[in-house]
């Protein structure tokens, strides 16, 4: 079924294009100049926004306003990871505040524990999808409070709790404030959970029911989507702070505070309150961000089957020029010589080196192997596997025929001590064993970098620990624009031939299996174009490969279709 035919389907009540889709998100990559995101999980939303005002689906997307952003990472003297605010100027954001007819601005009151608290709203616009960005720092709140929505992902736990019910209850506050009631509301990871209450709330309030028939109706207005397996992915607080912050709430719908407790709380845990349950127990549909994602889901959640529906990417944005135009054309049976493919990847792996140049103390040689791996920094992602064995890669690096350099990026969030500790021991190793000429950490992983990185790299490095990697979408960009996937296979890479497409790492014995494949295979199929006019032909045929059967299979169209064809449409019936 194609866009067309799921819009007309979509029409056939004419009420579905009056109660759009809420699609609630704690992060949101819109822009560059808009740093509300921290990694995938905003990415993937800003890429949903995106295709939803290009397939004109009437979506609204609610997320929080952060002042100090995500944060800029710094590296310091030492080797530390050093987080500075992302300030950013307001008069210069793409934003607006919300106002009503008569000038004044939106604003809605929720209460957090004892307290009111005042929220108002900034307006990002995508085409013709509205994101709502809530906002607590009011001179009306208290100090405290108004710092509730400053930064995204706190290590204060109390604190990441309130964002989270100024995002799900707010959120919901905030819609119906502005005479919007959507007919699906999509929580796309637990974060916004707490909205479930809200618009159980809502209804109530328009309706002669009990709680309960209140909390049914939500249920079946609401899907959610998990993005991770991995526990610090699923917010966790203690019930007691629950209670406390949802008592003076609770009496106002008159439920029982414990009762709202009971929904999130952790099976034989009955003192940990978990998001992800809550959103579990409050969704009509759940589903995965990948095939191996909802099989390992169902060991963590055996009662709760969650259908995958793989992560895409928005091809415009992440796509280069040049490769957009190289995929349009095999697409339509054109051919395209491998002379053009190779020069297009030249062009834009010559752009990325310029920029490492003027960002960081490299001079890196165009014509050699260039690898890159990119994404946030933690245990399981495996970033030091590259460095198990340092004489072996010291002579893969140095090769005098098939020289090989080496790109890494990426945030360790504030709160990860071991993952900040991986990224000093990253440059103490290249410090003391004198790598940097052809291994180079590149700080302040962001919107702008990751364009040039997936546009530029020969080789997109991923290794997480099997099982681990839910989705990783990284790598879809990076091979849209031609790059060649190294991957342990997990999340999307199970759904494609890596070992005919890419290059295959084992998951076990992975650093072995890597080195054998720089080796014996990827180096010498790059260097292989010295034979052939300098242009590696199998490679390229890879190349070519890669970026038809991923642009065609793994776009944020294709997966808007499913949420529309698996989740909202069915939602509604």
């Amino acid at each position: 079924m194609n866009f067309k035919d799921i819009q007309a389907e979509w029409s056939k009540a004419a009420e579905l294009t009056k109660h759009p889709i809420a699609y609630l998100c704690a992060e949101f990559a819109l822009s560059d100049e808009l740093p509300i995101y921290s990694g995938g999980l905003g990415v993937l939303a800003g890429d949903v926004i995106r295709e939803a005002s290009k397939a004109n689906i009437p979506l609204v997307g609610v997320g929080l306003f952060y002042k100090e952003g995500y944060f800029r990472q710094v590296i310091t003297e030492a080797g530390l990871q050093d987080e500075l605010p992302a300030y950013h100027e307001l008069a210069h954001l793409p934003i607006a505040i919300v106002t009503d007819t008569s000038g004044a601005e939106v604003r809605v009151k929720m209460f957090i524990g004892n307290r009111i608290i005042v929220v108002r709203t900034w307006k990002y616009m995508e085409g013709n999808i509205p994101v709502y960005l809530l906002d607590t720092d009011l001179p009306e709140n208290m100090e405290l409070d108004r710092r509730l929505t400053l930064s995204l992902y706190p290590t204060d736990n109390e604190w990441r709790i309130q964002q989270e019910i100024i995002l799900g209850i707010g959120g919901v506050k905030l819609l119906h404030h502005l005479g919007i009631t959507p007919g699906v509301y999509h929580l796309n990871e637990g974060h916004s959970a707490f909205a479930i209450l809200e618009i159980a709330h809502k209804y109530l309030k328009n309706h002669e029911v009990s709680f309960a028939e209140a909390l049914s109706y939500a249920r079946s207005r609401t899907v959610f989507t998990n993005h991770t397996l991995i526990s610090s992915g699923n917010d966790v607080f203690g019930s007691d702070v629950v209670a406390r912050l949802l008592k003076e709430y609770a009496d106002h719908l008159n439920l029982p505070v414990d009762d709202i407790v009971r929904m999130g709380a952790v099976p034989g845990q009955e003192h940990l309150f978990s998001m992800t349950h809550l959103a579990l127990s409050a969704s009509n549909r759940v589903s995965a961000v990948s095939k191996t994602h909802a099989e390992f889901a169902k060991i963590t959640w055996p009662d709760r089957e969650l259908m995958p529906i793989t992560n895409g990417v928005h091809a415009p944005f992440w796509q280069s020029p040049g490769w957009q135009h190289i995929t349009e054309r095999l697409a339509r049976g054109f051919d395209v010589t491998d002379a053009e493919v190779w020069r297009t990847h030249l062009q834009y792996k010559a752009e990325l080196l310029a920029h490492l140049e003027r960002v960081t103390p490299s001079s890196f040689n165009p014509e050699a192997l260039t690898i890159t791996w990119a994404r946030r920094i933690a245990a399981y992602k495996q970033p030091l596997l590259l460095f198990s064995d340092i004489a072996r890669l010291k002579a893969i690096l140095y090769s005098s025929e098939r020289p090989v350099q080496i790109v890494i990026a990426g945030k360790a969030h504030p709160g990860d001590a071991a993952a900040k500790g991986m990224i000093t021991e990253l440059l103490n190793i290249l410090k003391s064993h004198d790598l940097h000429d052809s291994i180079v950490f590149v700080p302040n992983y962001n919107l702008q970098l990751a364009r040039l990185l997936v546009a530029g790299s020969d080789v997109w490095l991923n290794t997480p620990i099997r099982g681990q990697e839910a989705c990783g979408t990284s790598g879809m960009k990076s091979a849209m624009n031609g790059g060649l996937q190294c991957a342990i296979s997990d999340g999307w890479t199970d759904e494609i031939s890596l070992q005919d497409l890419g290059f295959l790492v084992s998951p076990v014995d992975s650093a072995t299996s890597l080195y054998n494949a720089l080796e014996q295979t990827i180096a010498p199929l790059y260097y292989s174009g010295h034979a052939t006019h300098g242009i590696p032909m199998g490679w390229v045929d890879r190349m070519k490969r890669t970026a038809s059967i991923v642009t065609q299979g793994f776009s944020s169209e294709r997966m808007v279709r499913e949420y529309m064809e698996k989740l909202y449409i069915p939602t509604l019936e």
